[in-house]
């Protein structure tokens, strides 16, 4: 009896065990993302390295490739939130051929459709910052940002002055109050009242 022999591929040195293969790094948008999703989620209490490490299904050293300890991630979470906030209301005034009343509706679009503009993403913030005196002072600049973007917008329907800066306070702290009450509405109700709105806080009627 002849036996056949099978030949063996010739070895590469490199286990082909899927066990044995090192998980690349999550990237560090990733690991904001998810401290950000956990903020919103369970406060400053959430954002801690083991939690999550579990939601990503890594590990604690996964983190340490991006970020040196908790403190450098929370920072970069702050800085997160004012890059991706404050740009939204900036980028309605540098859209060319609006007059004051389109930029004051889309800014309107921007709060409704609550696509860009996440509230919870805000209101979680909000809520770090009455437990941290550094994030107040950041919110509070991030605010004053967003306010002046709405006077800009006063500015262009035809306001002046104190009149100009006093309707955009009273437009903001308006939709943060609403976010802050937990008003509970559809889209199609928002909608159907921004005549009225838009009446009692700019003076105009279209």
């Amino acid at each position: 009896m002849v036996r056949t022999l099978k030949t063996r591929k010739p070895s590469t040195g490199k286990s082909v065990s899927s066990g044995s293969r090192k998980r690349r790094p999550l990237g560090r948008e990733v690991w904001l993302d998810t401290a950000r999703r956990a903020l919103i989620e369970e406060g400053t209490a959430g954002v801690e390295i083991n939690k999550l490490a579990k939601r990503l299904g890594s590990s604690r050293g996964g983190f340490y490739w991006f970020f040196k300890d908790r403190a450098q991630l929370l920072r970069e979470l702050l800085d997160y939130w004012v890059r991706t906030s404050t740009v939204l209301f900036e980028r309605i005034l540098q859209t060319p051929g609006r007059n004051g009343m389109e930029e004051y509706l889309a800014l309107t679009n921007l709060w409704i459709d609550e696509q860009e503009y996440d509230p919870k993403w805000d209101g979680a913030v909000r809520d770090w910052a009455r437990t941290s005196e550094a994030v107040r002072k950041v919110v509070e600049a991030v605010d004053q940002k967003r306010i002046a973007v709405l006077e800009q917008i006063f500015h262009d329907i035809g306001y002046t002055g104190k009149e100009a800066h006093i309707r955009a306070r009273v437009t903001y702290y308006h939709q943060v109050g609403y976010y802050a009450m937990g008003v509970q509405e559809s889209q199609k109700e928002r909608r159907a009242l921004i005549p009225y709105y838009r009446k009692v806080l700019t003076g105009r009627e279209g």
